[in-house]
């Protein structure tokens, strides 16, 4: 901008001096004449301090900048790896609940060994540990007396896998949120991108269906998550380096079969035994009317230490509405349905709250009774001997119990 004021006053400068000169000579052609060269020598006196001045900053090829000595330094040191780094990630990923990604051999040989034992003390103490074997699905899918016990369900063949010992709570999941889980489009099916913004809470902020202004009820930080869809719950796992278990897993985490030699494995009704105790779970019966913090009804967890399997909310799985169901009764199934498990607060009858019943409802239904857990194979973590899919001796024990039992 100041170029250009300072041409417009060098031109009227210039046009005043032709001016004077015209009248002091009585001619326009002796002005001009006398003009020109003043212009031409003051020009390229100009042009020659430019170039001077040019000249005197610049530098010859090849010699060594001072001024961009340092940007290099910066440079080189960005590509080092700094420890504490490294460190700070890893502590960071712990308090944030992921210690699970730590142990995927991707990320393991980058963490130092401290954070990796204490990501596998948390994945014992958070997650319970299913052994691989057969589990029997879909049992009782059509309602018939008539059907054989060799038809009656699917036997599958399920690998050995961890299983959160708990639903995911408010608390875990506004991790997710502060996180901006919702702004990670990487952890989310792509199907849903375009509804992101739809996945509001009563007052119009990002978060679960009930929770108000972006955060959770008061008191109920231990209680579990509801109000997200599949594809919410689906991000979540994503996010803690987990995922949503299949239904042959949920079912084997909760059943928990005796394998029997030449036979179909024995399984449970109730991950603790076969008779329906409403004192073991939060339905309907129990007279709570809502949630419930996720530690409660220690009686009602299963062998392999899963609280609340049955009662207090529905748990989305990965698996479709319907896709393990009984050969001898195929159904016309919606494909965007997903299959739920367990049971809820709400739920009445009894029999809808077993191990083996599914249930469903649309993959991006935001409902009262409904949340999740994780799960994650063992084949998706690094080798350990503590993760070696083996019964223990108490479990071995209360297998053969069971056995002699039925």
């Amino acid at each position: 901008m100041n170029r250009y004021v300072v041409g417009v006053v060098a031109g009227v400068a210039c046009a005043s001096v032709w001016l004077t000169f015209s009248w002091l000579l009585g001619s326009f052609f002796w002005a001009t004449a006398l003009l020109l060269p003043l212009l031409a020598l003051g020009g390229g006196f100009l042009l020659y301090r430019q170039f001077s001045q040019k000249f005197s900053s610049s530098q010859p090829v090849g010699a060594k900048s001072t001024n961009q000595k340092p940007s290099r330094e910066r440079s080189k040191d960005s590509g080092r790896r700094n420890p504490e780094d490294s460190q700070s990630l890893a502590q960071q990923m712990i308090d944030q609940g992921r210690y699970s990604l730590l142990l995927r051999p991707q990320i393991a040989q980058s963490i130092p060994p401290k954070f990796l034992d204490r990501a596998q003390a948390l994945l014992e103490e958070e997650m319970t540990l299913v052994p691989g074997g057969e589990t029997i699905v879909g049992k009782g899918g059509d309602h018939s007396s008539d059907t054989p016990e060799y038809l009656d369900g699917r036997v599958v063949q399920v690998e050995g896998f961890y299983l959160d010992r708990y639903q995911v709570t408010n608390d875990q999941f506004l991790q997710f949120m502060e996180a901006g889980g919702y702004e990670q489009i990487s952890l989310w099916d792509p199907e849903i991108v375009p509804a992101l913004l739809d996945f509001v809470d009563a007052t119009g902020q990002t978060g679960p269906r009930y929770w108000e202004r972006g955060m959770y009820l008061h008191g109920q930080g231990n209680h579990p998550v509801v109000g997200i869809c599949w594809y919410e719950a689906a991000a979540y796992a994503r996010w803690v380096g987990k995922r949503l278990p299949t239904d042959p897993e949920w079912v084997k985490s909760g059943a928990w079969p005796v394998p029997l030699p030449g036979a179909r494995p024995i399984q449970r009704k109730f991950p603790w035994g076969e008779a329906f105790d409403q004192n073991k779970c939060n339905l309907w019966g129990s007279g709570r009317g809502s949630t419930v913090p996720v530690d409660q009804f220690e009686d009602g967890m299963s062998v392999g230490g899963a609280s609340q399997l049955i009662g207090n909310v529905w748990e989305w799985t990965s698996s479709r509405f319907g896709a393990w169901q009984s050969g001898t009764s195929p159904l016309v199934l919606d494909a965007s349905m997903r299959s739920l498990r367990g049971g809820a607060f709400d739920t009445y009858f009894e029999s809808q709250a077993s191990c083996d019943f599914q249930s469903g409802d649309k993959a991006i239904a935001r409902k009262r009774n409904v949340g999740f857990r994780c799960a994650i194979g063992l084949c998706d973590l690094i080798p350990d001997q503590s993760m070696q899919a083996e019964q223990s001796p108490a479990q071995v024990e209360n297998h053969e119990d069971y056995a002699e039992v039925n």
